[in-house]
């Protein structure tokens, strides 16, 4: 016979019914998971989202380098990621400690009241001065207990593994204290002296104390509050190629954290104005230097031509006829000029690419040139961009830097060969300017040398000048642009709550959380206790594992036997409807010879033997009951007979059949005892006498019940089913394990014994009750 396939199926409605038998299982976590939830949500504070806005700009906004057209051609060209740049220089480390440096924040209050602690930095029960010079404890809590009366403030405070604070230096030190503990009572006015603590305590004449209310406080580092708001900080980037960014807190405190917020957003600000004025400062003093070089030229060219009028005589200019040669050579010496100055600044450039990785490079002056401009005010501003995003990352590697990194030389290299260009440009012109400027000195060389020498003075003297009023002005130019300079990063909304209310902690979240463990619990204890036993639990399962049939249910009894008064009880039905489901429901099955047996002892296969036997003598039938377990011995016991000579004195000869047959209390029941344990059970039953025995009781009795031996354990019942005309395979529930059904049913499957019928014991009296038919 196969086992029933359905073996390896999950079936819910066997697991759902399991559950709902332990229903108050439920009740029970449910009801402390639910009062759980609502304790939480007594003593846990509102906590609150504020949120602020700021626009980082799109590149367009005038900036340095861009007002009055300043150095035409100097622009700052926004990258694709310009904007996460700005963002994460905004919530880097070094800007988030330069604003809690310019806050209050290292004190931090608190109340506990009906088991609540709560922030209190709007409205502090006192404040709290710390002595700047002395080491504290961070991180403690340290209780402040006034009593008004006393005119006595006691001050406590206990922890272990306590770091010690700088206060003047605002780092935390590399020492910590095993143990800490402080306790000391000192009146109200008088400054506060311990252990690495050290203090000041304004205490506000109308602040009432309560008595129920516990009030400390806790100095917090630098660090530490750094870690606290950069865990907390969300930032929220634009969509679309927006430049809006949302920043957000939530706490419970709103106007501690709309203060950091703000002050985060113009710290920021501030810093980003800094960095580009920095870049103007840098221009002007290169401007001055150049004009403090033209300057001195200009003065010598002052100085020469008075000298050469004294000389010669000449108090003016040169006549006209000279005029026309003069000014065309002041204009070429005015290019050949413009093309030194760029060709030493290009060559200059290059010269620091080749040997330096320096990359601060003055914006040309003297000369204009649109793409070196551009060139180096991107080099500039990615340089200083990438620096703030190193000391961010503290030197770690960082994809952002090593791309803009990449960007950075891209730039570089281009700029050497814009600047090589450049070079061999200005070689092609100097060439050809110098040979005109040649052919324009021969025909001056023919005037008369004193008013070629004026001349050369005052051309000199002109370029001097020019160049010596252009500089000025640009430098008039810088000053105006840095001092009406500002950054494209501007403050929309200031930090607020937003969600119209608390977002913390959730009501129904919490309630349903608390619903969903307290119904989690048990549903995870069952099903683990199910998963890790393998016994068999009720009659579903016992179908799932075995296709045998089942005659029926045995009630749990503490009972041994059914009793000849009491033939109405629960547990003499139960064997009654056994006994009418062999009699009627296998009609064409041979069933005389009945044996019962089991997996292992303890399932109560002697006891359903007892019982059927007992039954069916009840009902009027001859019935003879045989105590085949020759190990283990249990039905003269059961039915309080006297041990002596019985199956296994027969099977040895010792006795006849006759004397080892006892009368029971009930009429038409025999007896057959086990007798003494043999050393041999497996040979005795092999013996030709139980053959004879069997052939001889079967024409003296309607019914013989073999209470044999367990299948699973000994071999002695495989030898009895030769004698046998149907097996009733005892299943004890919540005992019996699943592999022993799956043995028995790979027995019956390979022909190994005959017609096995299961017979499930033990059952809860709610499921037994009433189960009256043959399952399949």
């Amino acid at each position: 016979m196969p086992t029933n396939p359905a073996n390896d199926i999950i079936d819910l409605r066997v697991i759902i019914r399991k559950l709902f038998s332990k229903w108050w299982w439920f009740l029970i976590t449910c009801t402390i998971a639910g009062a759980v939830g609502v304790a939480y949500l007594k003593v846990t504070p509102k906590s609150y989202m504020v949120q602020a806005t700021i626009l980082m700009g799109e590149g367009g906004k005038p900036g340095f380098g861009q007002k009055e057209d300043f150095l035409k051609g100097m622009s700052l060209v926004r990258g694709s990621s310009q904007l996460e740049d700005d963002i994460a220089i905004m919530t880097s480390r070094s800007n988030i400690m330069k604003t809690l440096r310019r806050l209050d924040f290292g004190v931090a209050y608190y109340e506990t009241h009906d088991f609540m602690t709560e922030e209190r930095y709007d409205y502090p029960p006192f404040r709290v001065r710390l002595d700047s010079v002395a080491v504290q404890v961070a991180g403690v809590k340290i209780h402040v207990k006034v009593d008004r009366a006393a005119k006595t403030y006691s001050v406590s405070a206990e922890g272990q593994n306590v770091q010690l604070f700088n206060v003047q230096k605002q780092e935390l030190m590399g020492d910590f204290l095993p143990e800490y503990k402080v306790e000391e009572t000192i009146a109200i006015g008088q400054p506060f002296s311990a252990q690495n603590l050290s203090f000041r305590i304004e205490f506000p004449e109308d602040r009432v104390y309560e008595t129920g209310s516990d009030y400390y406080f806790k100095i917090v580092s630098l660090d530490q509050q750094f870690m606290n708001y950069i865990s907390r900080l969300n930032v929220e980037e634009p969509e679309n190629d927006g430049h809006m960014v949302a920043l957000s807190l939530t706490g419970t405190s709103t106007n501690k954290e709309s203060v950091f917020i703000n002050k985060l957003m113009e710290t920021f600000i501030e810093g980003e104005l800094y960095k580009q004025q920095q870049k103007g400062i840098k221009t002007i003093d290169f401007i001055d230097t150049q004009i403090d070089t033209v300057a001195g030229t200009l003065k010598e060219a002052e100085n020469e031509i008075a000298q050469q009028r004294l000389t010669s005589g000449m108090p003016g200019s040169v006549g006209n006829v000279s005029d026309a040669l003069f000014q065309e050579r002041s204009r070429l010496e005015d290019q050949i000029s413009i093309v030194r100055r760029k060709r030493s600044y290009c060559s200059g450039v290059v010269d620091k690419l080749r040997s330096s990785d320096d990359c601060n490079f003055p914006p040309p002056s003297g000369f204009e040139d649109p793409v070196l401009n551009n060139l180096i005010l991107d080099i500039t501003r990615l340089s200083a961009d990438l620096s703030a995003l190193r000391l961010q990352s503290g030197g770690k590697s960082n994809p952002t830097a090593v791309a803009m990194e990449r960007r950075r030389r891209n730039l570089l290299s281009t700029l050497e060969q814009t600047a090589q260009n450049i070079l061999t440009e200005a070689d092609i012109t100097l060439t050809d300017l110098s040979g005109r400027l040649g052919r324009i000195n021969y025909s001056l060389g023919r005037m008369p040398e004193d008013s070629k020498q004026l001349g050369i003075k005052e051309r000199k003297f002109k370029l001097s000048e020019t160049l010596y009023n252009y500089l000025m002005e640009k430098r008039a130019e810088a000053g105006i642009a840095i001092a009406s300079d500002e950054v494209d990063k501007v403050i929309i909304d200031e930090a607020n709550v937003v969600g119209g209310g608390s977002v913390g902690p959730q009501k129904k979240l919490v309630l349903g959380g608390a619903l969903f463990i307290g119904l989690l619990i048990p549903v995870l204890i069952i099903l683990v206790r199910d998963f890790f036993n393998d016994s068999i639990a009720d009659l579903e399962e016992l179908k799932r594992v075995s296709s045998l049939p089942v005659l029926g249910l045995i009630p749990s009894s503490k009972r041994k036997r059914v009793l000849p008064d009491e033939p109405k009880s629960m547990l003499a039905e139960a064997f009654r409807t056994v006994r009418i489901n062999l009699q009627y429901l296998n009609a064409n099955v041979p069933r005389q010879v009945l044996g019962f047996t089991s997996s292992s002892s303890g399932e109560g296969k002697t006891f359903c033997a007892v019982n059927l036997a007992s039954v069916m003598a009840l009902s009027g039938k001859r019935v003879l009951l045989i105590d085949a377990d020759m190990r283990r011995p249990n039905v003269q016991k059961t039915m309080d007979l006297n041990d002596g000579p019985g199956l296994s004195t027969f099977l040895i000869g010792e006795t006849d059949l006759g004397s080892i047959i006892q009368k029971s209390d009930i009429a038409g029941l025999d007896v057959i005892g086990a007798g003494p344990i043999p050393p041999n059970p497996s040979e005795l039953a092999e013996d030709p006498r139980m053959a004879e025995l069997f052939a001889t009781v079967r024409e003296r009795y309607d019914h013989i019940i073999v209470d044999a031996s367990p299948i699973g354990l000994v071999s002695e019942f495989v030898v009895l089913l030769g004698h046998l005309d149907l097996s009733l395979y005892v299943v004890r529930e919540r005992h019996t394990p699943r592999r022993a059904l799956r043995q028995i049913n790979e027995m019956v499957a390979n022909g190994k014994v005959g017609r096995v019928d299961l017979l499930l014991n033990d059952v809860k009296a709610e499921r037994a009750q009433g189960y009256g038919y043959y399952t399949k």
